[in-house]
């Protein structure tokens, strides 16, 4: 699932239209996406902005905050065609109209399936809300998840040719895509544009209550979630999209019941629930990896029916181990949260 980060979450394919540094990916996942079936969407007529509005304010992030990663399912890419990947950033919600543009892009998107660009220099956030997206081609055709109506996807578009992009309001149409005018396109959805936040000092406050879990809706695609089949831990998932797509499954992770007694004392808060996991990572040549990965993979937690709405996801590593409690995102009956280092990992409730 990549991440929270995938929408189940989602994984990435770096293509951009000139060289970009590595960087270390954002903290917590943006993504207004539920469900995981997918329709396509396509561009026609005039060249429009597509863009997907989230709200920071329930992730208990410290300003300024930055994004360094954004993605888009692409469907059919339009090859060597002008794409602006455009970030704004708005102080009072609602409409982006008179939201303020803090980043403008231009990236080359020529394949079909997830694109991810990653910014060399993050984008500074200082205001509750942003808008994310992408000024795209006629013809381009993108993916759309359809569990159901949004507001939070934007279409912007002026006939004839382009409208400024450091002034949303010069848009001869602006609006969302929930069949209302001056839109009047229903997508039924939302469109699958993502990206990764991290705020000042690292992600989101660690609260001392439930503030950390994220209620994503009810849908899980199961099918992308394998659970460890070591005696014990059949109710730990592991992401296989993200060891395909992000890894090219060079990575192994396996897993053992640890016994309690090894578990560090609970992080101020919070009563550790159910089973003790050990986590171990491998890669292709059968080392194991001890430091944190590059990337996370999305491990998803089965709680008691009774603890499923506040559970948290923890995760203890180093020397001595002490637990921290993960930015966590609920999926029908699943606790997930992103996992980037080997060790212990079990889930909590405030208490």
């Amino acid at each position: 699932m990549r991440k929270l980060k995938r929408s189940v979450l989602y994984c990435l394919i770096l293509l951009c239209s000139f060289a970009v540094l590595p960087v270390e990916a954002g903290d917590i996942e943006l993504n207004i996406n539920t469900g995981s079936d997918s329709t396509v969407w396509f561009i026609s007529g005039e060249a429009s902005l597509v863009m997907n509005g989230f709200d920071l304010t329930p992730l208990g992030l410290t300003f300024p905050a930055t994004i360094d990663r954004v993605s888009i399912d692409v469907n059919t890419p339009v090859p060597g065609a002008s794409i602006d990947l455009l970030i704004y950033e708005d102080s009072n919600g609602g409409s982006p109209i008179d939201a303020r543009l803090v980043s403008q892009t231009r990236v080359n998107i020529t394949e079909s399936g997830l694109f991810t660009y990653d910014f060399s220099t993050p984008v500074v956030i200082n205001q509750p809300v942003v808008w994310i997206g992408f000024y795209l081609p006629v013809d381009f055709r993108f993916l759309a998840d359809t569990s159901g109506a949004s507001v939070l996807t934007y279409w912007a578009w002026t006939s004839g040719g382009r409208f400024s992009v450091n002034d949303l309001s010069s848009a001869q149409i602006l609006g969302p895509s929930d069949g209302s005018a001056p839109v009047n396109i229903n997508m039924d959805g939302k469109a699958r544009i993502t990206a990764e936040i991290t705020g000042a000092g690292g992600s989101g406050t660690q609260p001392t209550n439930d503030s950390n879990l994220l209620n994503a809706g009810q849908n899980v695609d199961r099918n992308i979630m394998i659970v460890y089949p070591e005696a014990g831990c059949d109710t730990l998932f592991r992401d296989v999209e993200d060891l395909r797509v992000i890894f090219s499954n060079r990575l192994s992770f396996n897993c053992r019941l640890a016994w309690d007694g090894y578990a560090p004392g609970n992080p101020s808060g919070y009563q550790r629930k159910q089973l003790l996991y050990e986590i171990y990572i491998f890669d292709e040549n059968g080392n194991s990896i001890t430091g944190a990965l590059d990337d996370p993979v999305t491990h998803c937690i089965e709680p008691n029916s009774a603890d499923l709405e506040q559970a948290v996801v923890g995760v203890a590593f180093g020397a001595p181990r002490k637990w921290e409690i993960l930015t966590t995102v609920r999926y029908g009956d699943l606790a997930c949260a992103e996992v980037n280092k080997a060790g212990y990992l079990a889930y909590f409730i405030p208490g």
